[in-house]
């Protein structure tokens, strides 16, 4: 899974923003007086349009070491290429696992609280990724006849219940091949619903897709990816609700383990979801087109028990 914050939309839009209007000529002390004001005003309101996953991390991973699923980028060298991945080499807890000789378990079931939101396709090279926040608040301001973005709020009010600990529902993306692997047999793909809750700590709730029908949610994504890395589709008019991805089955797999990418943090509490859901030939060549494989290799359980509901 990808780490549950996202890059957002470049900074320099801010910048570009302001620029704009610290140009404009001035003609008079009326519309020089209105021109500062609107600068305050825009300097302390426009940031970058966000659609992020639980918080905007770009000025934190603009400089973070370029990592991949190949090569000198590759899970190899994860750990080697920065201090805070060490886990991706070192972790007892890592995921993605073989799922295999699962025990019997009377788990707490899955409470999934999900409501439609508008569709926020984010491409960060890595996978694709549906930002499931909602903004509060307005989102532009008008200024001399340009509009800006303002700083908005960003809700998730979507939750999965564990027990009585609600987690909210942050983003979903996908991988190909399938990252988990059900007795050594990995699926064409696997979706993973990132959940956090107030602590910090995650659940990930993974999904295998088979090979069969076409899949109308992914197909959402894949019809409005941006043309460009790491900025977000806003405004398509289109709504999604992750109740959609859910198969009919609730019965699942749970472990204790990581993120799947870096920095390999080990506060995940994985569910994968017994059933899969169906995904086309179609669908899982184009996504591999655009993203590429992007399935971390399988990690070694150590002593972890892996459970399986009743």
């Amino acid at each position: 899974m990808e780490r549950a914050d996202v890059e957002s939309a470049p900074a320099g839009m801010q910048r570009n923003n302001l620029y704009a209007i610290h140009k404009r000529p001035v003609c008079s002390k009326k519309q020089t007086g209105w021109y500062v004001s609107a600068l305050f005003l825009i300097a302390a309101a426009v940031v970058p349009a966000i659609g992020n996953s639980g918080s905007s991390q770009l000025q934190e991973t603009r400089h973070a070491p370029h990592w991949g699923y190949s090569g000198q980028a590759g899970p190899s060298h994860w750990a080697d290429m920065d201090g805070k991945f060490a886990l991706c080499g070192s972790g007892k807890r890592q995921s993605p696992v073989d799922i295999r000789d699962a025990n019997p378990q009377a788990l707490y079931p899955l409470d999934f609280q999900y409501r439609p939101v508008s569709l926020h396709v984010l491409n960060n090279g890595h996978t694709l990724q549906a930002n499931y926040n909602t903004a509060s608040g307005d989102t532009t301001v008008v200024i001399g006849g340009n509009t800006y973005p303002l700083k908005s709020k960003q809700v998730y009010d979507s939750t999965l219940m564990l027990g009585d600990v609600p987690y909210n529902l942050l983003q979903f993306h996908f991988h190909s091949p399938s990252e988990h692997a059900r007795d050594g047999r990995r699926f064409p793909m696997e979706v993973h619903l990132v959940h956090k809750n107030a602590n910090g700590n995650l659940a990930v709730v993974g999904i295998f897709l088979k090979r069969g029908k076409h899949n109308p949610t992914l197909q959402k994504l894949l019809e409005h990816v941006p043309s460009t890395l790491n900025t977000v589709s806003n405004g398509t008019g289109i709504t999604i609700n992750a109740t959609d991805l859910l198969p009919e089955s609730r019965k699942m797999f749970h472990y204790g383990g990581s993120l799947t990418t870096p920095p390999c943090s080990e506060n995940v509490n994985w569910f994968v979801m017994k059933t899969p859901i169906e995904v086309s030939d179609e669908q899982v060549r184009k996504f591999t087109q655009l993203i590429g494989r992007n399935a971390r290799p399988l990690q070694q359980a150590y002593w972890r028990d892996m459970l399986v509901s009743e």
